[in-house]
Order: C-alpha cells, then structure tokens, then sequence
C-alpha cells in the first residue's frame, strides 16, 4: 500500500514537472540608434503549465570578437529590465551586436524548462547634426572667418602692408581712369578738329565772295564817273 502511494506520488510529480515549459519570443529584427540615446530590446517570456514558476530572465550579447552573458546587478545604470525586455541607456558604437533574451526555471531540471530567444541586432550609429546645431555650427565658422579676417588687417595695418597694397590698388583704379580721360579728350579734340577744318573752309569761301561783290562794286562806281 505504501509502495502503490509512492509511485504515484512520483508519476503526478515527474508528470506535472514535464509539463513546465518556457517559451521565449523575441523578434530578431535590426535596431538602429544614435549614439547618447537610449533603446529597448523586446522579450516575451511564457510559461505553460507552471503557473506557480517564475522563470529566471538573463540576457546575451555576441559581438564579432566577443560574447558574454551581461551583468545586469553590476551595471544597473546601463542596463535595466523593463519586464522580460532590455533597456540599454547611455548607447555607444562598441554597444552594437546581438542581444538574446534567455529564461530558466532555477526550480526545474528537465528539457523544456530553458529557453532563449532568436536575438535582436543593435547597431549604434554616430549622431547626426540636426537643423539647430548645423546652423549654430555654421554661424561658428563665420564667426571664426570674421575674426581671423580682422586679425589679418590689424596685423597689415601695423606693418604697413596694408596702406601699401591700398596704394597699389588706388594707382591702378587711377591709373586706368586717367587712361579712360585721355581717351576721351583725344575723342573730343579730333572732333573740335574735324568742326575748325570745316568751318574755316566755310569763312575763306565766305571772304572770297564777299571780295568779289566789293570788286564788282567798285567797277559799277568807276562806270558811273566815266559817264559824267
């Protein structure tokens, strides 16, 4: 009687023990954030015919050169579960890899009773300049330009360089608009020239006539004294 009650304790108890089992979902998409910000890693975790059990949640990082399972007491600052899922805070490029979400139950030895997730790549990218720090960027290097244009003159001015390449340029500008009068008094003088000729051409031609009407007078005059 008392062997008959032990094997059944045992079958109920090996019967409801086989029953637990854990199941973890985690969606095995791609994460990508800006380095300083903060991201969180999804993991479901459920646990079938063990409603009493609470399953253990521990999570895994593979890398290209490393993988380890992450100290979440250790570095509670960095890392801090949000239910089953992963907040990393404070993101950096070496924060990139692949996360994986695991579960146990520490009370249950048996097939079933652990599981892990697919895992969730993160890639942590250098932050972009939005549109208030471009534009502070690019007042700054104006500024800059500014300041080392000025820089530039005060030192000319104190060397005289700068009342010399003034001087230059201000000869040359003068140069060219004496270059621009000449022209244009050369312009002029020919045409007073071409106006003289032509109006000296008209006063002879006028004294010629006008010595020939006197001559012609003075011939009618001398006829009249003849005749008296």
């Amino acid at each position: 009687m008392n062997l008959g009650f032990f094997f059944t304790i045992t079958f109920l108890m090996f019967s409801t023990v086989s029953g637990c089992k854990v199941d973890v979902q985690q969606s095995p998409e791609l994460i990508r954030e800006k380095q300083d910000q903060s991201v969180s890693i999804p993991c479901s975790v459920s646990v079938s015919s063990c409603p009493k059990s609470q399953p253990h949640i521990s999570w895994y990082v593979f890398r290209n050169d490393s993988h380890y399972q992450l100290d979440l007491k250790a570095h509670s600052l960095k890392y801090t579960l949000e239910q089953q899922g992963l907040k990393i805070s404070s993101l950096s490029e070496p924060d990139s890899g692949v996360y994986l979400c695991a579960a146990a139950l520490l009370d249950v030895a048996h097939y079933g009773a652990q599981a892990i997730g697919r895992g969730t790549t993160l890639k942590v990218s250098e932050t972009s300049l939005n549109v208030s720090q471009a534009l502070l960027l690019t007042l700054l290097v104006l500024l800059t330009v500014y300041s080392l244009l000025v820089l530039v003159i005060i030192i000319c001015i104190k060397i005289g360089k700068f009342d010399l390449v003034f001087k230059r340029r201000w000869s040359k500008s003068e140069k060219k608009e004496n270059s621009a009068k000449q022209v244009l008094f050369s312009g002029v003088m020919q045409e007073l020239a071409k106006r003289n000729l032509v109006g000296g051409k008209i006063q002879s031609h006028y004294k010629v006539s006008q010595d020939k009407s006197t001559a012609l007078q003075n011939s009618e005059d001398l006829y009249q004294n003849l005749d008296e």
